[in-house]
């Protein structure tokens, strides 16, 4: 029998689809009914092809959903279109081109006039996704997060706000795209100040106590780097990581202090009778080097959404009797009181 859990999907480019690796797993075992979703940049995108597929047709259609929209990522991008046509290129050319990719984005403003205006992603959005049923749905409260430019906030965007314009904001890399506005107000990549919020899973009733955070940038990695790369790497991971080990912090904090109380608060109660569980990806979705976010080949995808499968399976074999009765992810938990 499935087990009723909400989901906090995580961010980080193509390395999102480890997510939907971990997603699909789930699905074709029908382990788990989904009550509600966070998520931010690639793990918006993730949530939005869950949630519709799951509201129009149940696991089976949220399954062809997620792969339909990873597909067209692929499709629709330069490097997809490279891979098609010269399926056996050595792979240092194409790492080298990424990390070209990567020095042009900190060189060159997306506002550059020479530059299209256009966010190649809203066209894969806007093919993939049923946009009007993710808008309307009710049954699974999903919310997306965006960083707002000039406030530095956090931006949640649920239930009729759920459009095209508010997936691309919260996957707006600043460096790659043009802030995305929305009402008067310019957004980028929600992962700067929730990656991803977990507040709305336990602040608001989503009649369901148990979290499980799908994580595709590393908390930790030995040793410091040293090379320019992977410097600038390793502090994005840490910066992308702040605001998720921040929630988690509160909640070990809030949970700490709940022991043999009882609070009247109901937010209170609720996040006191939380349990977490994490599916975390291995220091093997880096293979592909720093610029893998960047690497949207549909051999890269796939590869990343074995790894998913595999780790969603472990989980499965592990931690999933433990759904329902106790945390997980304690010793994690633990770890920040």
């Amino acid at each position: 029998m499935a087990k009723r859990i909400c989901l906090a999907l995580q961010g980080g480019g193509a390395h999102g689809a480890f997510t939907w690796g971990v997603l699909d797993r789930l699905l074709e075992r029908q382990a788990i009914e989904v009550t509600a979703v966070s998520g931010t940049s690639a793990g918006a995108m993730n949530a939005a092809a869950l949630v519709t597929g799951l509201v129009a047709g149940g696991p089976s259609q949220a399954r062809e959903g997620l792969s339909r929209f990873w597909q067209a990522v692929s499709e629709r991008s330069p490097l997809g279109v490279v891979e098609r046509a010269m399926p056996f290129m050595p792979m240092p050319f194409m790492e080298g081109a990424l990390e070209r990719m990567k020095v042009f984005g900190q060189l060159v403003s997306p506002y550059h006039p020479a530059l299209p205006t256009a966010n190649a992603l809203k066209s894969v959005i806007e093919a993939t996704i049923d946009l009007g049923l993710l808008a309307s749905q009710t049954m699974i409260p999903t919310f997306v997060s965006a960083t707002d430019v000039e406030s530095g906030r956090a931006r949640l965007f649920t239930g009729r706000e759920l459009s095209a314009d508010a997936l691309l904001a919260s996957a707006c890399l600043p460096n790659l795209f043009r802030a995305v506005e929305i009402d008067g107000r310019s957004y980028w990549d929600g992962g700067y100040t929730g990656n991803p919020v977990l507040t709305p899973l336990f602040s608001d009733d989503c009649d369901c106590t148990d979290l499980l955070i799908v994580q595709v940038t590393p908390f930790e990695r030995a040793g410091a780097p040293r090379q320019p790369a992977e410097i600038m790497n390793r502090v994005n991971e840490i910066t992308f990581n702040s605001s998720l080990l921040r929630d988690l912090r509160t909640v070990a904090e809030i949970q700490k202090l709940a022991r043999g109380e009882r609070f009247e608060n109901s937010v209170l109660r609720r996040t006191a009778a939380l349990r977490v569980h994490m599916i975390a990806a291995g220091p093997e979705i880096g293979e592909g080097g720093v610029a893998g976010k960047l690497d949207t080949r549909l051999s890269a995808l796939s590869r990343l959404c074995d790894l998913g499968r595999a780790a969603a399976l472990r989980w499965m074999e592990e931690s999933y009797e433990a759904v329902g009765q106790r945390s997980t992810a304690s010793p994690m938990l633990e770890s920040f009181t």
